[in-house]
């Protein structure tokens, strides 16, 4: 299934019958909390969503069960994105049952900050495996199916920090940044075939994490912000549904901040 670009795809370029929104699916990784159940939450609404969780099980299930109370058509599955065995199986069931996707959601990612003086070979990897591994391993696993569809938007979650540093955060950083260079080569090796590749760079978001902190740390942090308070999930979800539209069928390559002017 993953054949290089530099042999001849096989690829069935005809015209493929156009599907409505409530009939095409996106996959969300890292999709049970924070960021990702955001996303997950803001696309239920439009699209057939099957996200991915790597240990948080209950959480998993509680978001399927709450957002199918509601209707919608949602799945979660686990998947540890490091390991293409997991990535390529979920891919093949997937693809199977629901044919391409109409977009990929690459969430999934870890924090371990400390100083770089101090970084173990252990904890670089471990981050830079979670968040640049997996997203290389998830888009090969599902992107042939879209350039053979000649559609589809690839969004990819990078992060502030890639653009304006953040003390005690290189092994972060240095992955955020990779995924903004993978944005913009994909971009132009796919876009013949119709498919968009998009970054998204949120700043300091207001997720589960953030809330339980101290009162005074989250005021120091909303300070830090000239528009003086913290982003919300909703908010970076609307703007992947935007990324996922028509409305941006002209866009690709791109990377588009979402931080309350941090990095301005």
């Amino acid at each position: 299934m993953n054949a290089p670009f530099g042999r001849q795809m096989q690829i069935d370029l005809g015209k493929k019958q156009m599907k409505s929104d409530s009939e095409r699916w996106v996959l969300v990784t890292g999709g049970s909390r924070g960021i990702g159940r955001g996303i997950v939450e803001a696309l239920v609404n439009q699209y057939r969503v099957v996200f991915t969780y790597r240990q948080e099980s209950q959480q998993a299930a509680s978001l399927v069960q709450s957002l199918s109370d509601k209707g919608a058509a949602v799945e979660a599955h686990r998947c540890d994105g490091v390991d293409p065995l997991q990535v390529n199986t979920l891919a093949k069931e997937c693809l199977a049952r629901l044919g391409a996707p109409w977009g990929l959601i690459q969430n999934a990612g870890v924090t371990q900050d400390g100083a770089f003086v101090n970084m173990t070979d252990q904890v670089w990897r471990h981050v830079l495996s979670t968040n640049l591994d997996s997203c290389f391993y998830t888009v090969r696993a599902f992107l042939e199916p879209m350039l053979a569809e000649r559609r589809g938007s690839v969004v990819m979650m990078s992060s502030i920090t890639a653009i304006h540093g953040n003390p005690g955060q290189v092994n972060y950083a240095a992955t955020k940044a990779a995924m903004l260079g993978m944005t913009r080569s994909l971009s132009r090796e796919v876009a013949r075939y119709r498919v968009r590749v998009n970054a998204i760079a949120p700043g300091l978001i207001n997720t589960e994490m953030v809330a339980a902190m101290p009162d005074e740390r989250r005021r120091a942090m909303e300070k830090c912000v000239p528009l003086r308070r913290l982003g919300r999930v909703d908010e970076v979800g609307a703007l992947v549904r935007y990324l996922l539209s028509d409305a941006s069928e002209y866009m690709t390559g791109q990377t588009l901040v979402l931080d309350g002017g941090l990095s301005a």
